[in-house]
């Protein structure tokens, strides 16, 4: 059985080396009879390497926190959603600010990002917070119920 498989093997050898061969010659042959002169292949030039930190930076916590000052809410509420995987007291900082947000989605997402954190000032800033929103809709409550 191994003789049949090296058949086959030394076969498709003779095939491929043959029509490489093949292509070769009449490919010259066809160039010769057509006129056509040889063109040696361009040399190929390298470009400039670029450094990986110009094309993907690193570390974009930065980048992130100065989204938090973005004018489009969803911009800021995807920072504060990455930022909840980063660490740093930069980044608590920037997120606790980002808790006073008037729009509620970047509010709540800042709330998830230093929950995920878990940082002690976070916790204290949370729970301020959170008391800062039950007083609101115990008032804003007040003022529907009253209207």
């Amino acid at each position: 059985m191994m003789h049949i498989e090296l058949k086959i093997i030394a076969l498709t050898m003779v095939y491929f080396v043959g029509w490489f061969m093949f292509e070769k010659v009449f490919a010259g042959l066809w160039r010769r009879w057509k006129g056509e002169e040889e063109t040696p292949l361009p040399a190929r030039t390298r470009g400039k390497v670029v450094p990986l930190a110009t094309v993907t930076p690193v570390d974009q916590t930065w980048r992130y926190i100065k989204g938090l000052k973005s004018p489009d809410w969803r911009i800021r509420k995807i920072s504060c959603l990455q930022l909840g995987d980063r660490r740093g007291t930069a980044v608590v900082e920037a997120l606790i600010e980002a808790l006073e947000d008037p729009r509620e989605e970047v509010s709540l997402a800042a709330g998830e990002a230093l929950a995920k954190i878990g940082d002690p000032a976070a916790i204290e800033a949370m729970a301020s917070h959170c008391r800062n929103l039950e007083v609101r809709s115990g008032r804003s409550y007040e003022n529907y119920r009253a209207a």
